[in-house]
């Protein structure tokens, strides 16, 4: 019965449940007051995934810098009699082979560089037609990492190139939570180019070549395909980057205000669950409660991709995007910490928040709901803001049972408090004063049983 349906004003305590018949849907939030409690800051500048972030890359793999190279020359030290020499390019993407001293392998591919050192060796009238075969041992400019929270977190190499995101997660052990919520791959947009640099060469007596050696070009190609242009001098690169690093430095955020007396949660409209929800906030932003954390900027040169985790992982493979060389794949872990429950509950004390995403109406739960004098609409939740100040908000929680405000998401250090007032503690001698029969009979109520008379007479 429809008028059955209303919640008993002698008890509080009772957990009330929608009125409306059809579904409901509210959002649960993340943030109390957007105008002080910040929300979820890691990567605010991440991306969603590009059509591009899907196609892998087919070009041959150019050597990079402390890339280790296996390099076997015929003719070296006898006729017919093959020398293989071990070199880690440097970090200016040199190697240094016998008589020749110094050449450049950076940016070259492997056929690339077996031609380079057999022209030179001609050039330099050592050896005429020497066989020169050079492999790519550890491909260090072909690896990405694997971060955050993973069995393996560690530097892998990118075995092929139709290699993507769950390849790389499998690789990493896979997250250690199925409760992720976020993936980040930080990417660099341009890699950063080789400096041209002149080619040392020695005559067999020790002397200087006479005959200059061109220098085979790198290619016009970039790891990804991209038209380059030649690398400007090493002092521009290096101003840009130390350019970067101070607009990086001068990005501060400003200290949090001063905490204010802030409003009731607002209550939220009926939605069906085929209307979009609208957004809905805790408290609403007065003319002088306008402050915005600023967004940290970006290097020019990088780009962070937001993956959600639990898309990928039920199947959606338009996220399962290509891991490209130097890649960062970065898995959020889950937060991790505390939460405290106090006041009129009938289990107070502190509550794990470790791996887990837990709610107010799951925090109170977990202590036992409310004690016999607890007034739901008294309530309160103290948010701790970086770095050293608190925030304090009243909730109605008797509003967030009744799904007619948003519940939040708690965080690290969060408390929440259940208060009561001066009429509770009647309205429960009231409660406990009636016994109430159900159908024609009568109530037995063994503190007035026949034998406690009876000792008495």
């Amino acid at each position: 019965m429809a008028g059955c349906e209303w919640d008993g004003f002698i008890s509080p305590i009772e957990v009330p449940i929608q009125q409306k018949k059809e579904p409901l849907v509210v959002p649960i939030l993340h943030t109390l007051d957007p105008s002080v409690d910040e929300n979820d800051r890691s990567f605010v500048n991440a991306t969603a995934p590009t059509p591009a972030d899907r196609e892998t890359g087919h070009e041959e793999y150019r050597i990079s810098p402390n890339d280790m190279l296996s390099i076997g020359i015929s003719d070296l030290v006898a006729p017919g009699q093959e020398q293989i020499q071990t070199r880690r390019v440097s970090e200016a993407g040199m190697i240094s082979l016998p008589y020749i001293g110094a050449l450049q392998a950076s940016g070259l591919t492997e056929i690339e560089l077996e031609q380079a050192i057999t022209q030179t060796y001609k050039d330099l009238a050592l050896i005429q037609n020497a066989n020169v075969s050079v492999t790519v041992v550890e491909a260090r400019g072909r690896s990405f990492e694997v971060l955050g929270s993973v069995a393996r977190p560690n530097i892998y190499a990118i075995p092929e190139a139709e290699f993507r995101l769950l390849d790389a997660l499998v690789v990493g052990g896979d997250v250690t939570s199925p409760l992720i919520d976020y993936v980040y791959i930080i990417r660099r947009t341009e890699q950063p180019r080789p400096v041209s640099r002149p080619i040392r060469r020695t005559a067999p007596g020790g002397g200087p070549a006479t005959l200059p050696t061109p220098i085979p070009s790198p290619g016009d190609l970039s790891p990804r395909g991209a038209a380059q242009q030649p690398p400007g001098p090493a002092t521009a690169i290096n101003s840009n980057e130390a350019q970067r690093a101070l607009n990086l430095m001068a990005d501060t955020e400003p200290t949090a205000p001063a905490i204010a007396n802030r409003p009731s949660l607002p209550p939220v409209q009926n939605a069906r669950p085929s209307e979009a929800a609208e957004p809905v906030v805790l408290a609403q932003m007065s003319g002088d409660r306008n402050f915005r954390f600023n967004s940290p900027s970006l290097p020019a040169n990088v780009r962070i991709i937001r993956i959600p985790y639990q898309a990928l992982h039920n199947g959606d493979l338009s996220y399962n995007v290509a891991i490209r060389p130097h890649d960062i794949v970065w898995v959020k872990p889950l937060q991790v910490g505390v939460y405290y429950v106090y006041g009129h509950v009938a289990r107070p004390g502190v509550f794990t928040l470790s791996g887990q995403k837990v709610t107010i109406k799951q925090a109170i739960g977990g202590a036992g709901m409310f004690d016999e004098v607890a007034i739901p609409q008294r309530a309160e939740i103290i948010r701790k803001i970086e770095p050293d100040h608190e925030m304090a908000l009243r909730i109605d929680l008797h509003k967030i049972f009744a799904m007619e405000q948003p519940d939040v998401y708690l965080k690290p250090d969060d408390q929440i408090i259940v208060g009561t007032n001066a009429v509770a503690p009647f309205l429960a001698a009231l409660r406990g004063a009636f016994r109430i029969t159900y159908g024609f009979g009568f109530l037995y109520d063994r503190n007035y049983a026949y034998n406690n008379f009876a000792g008495g007479l």
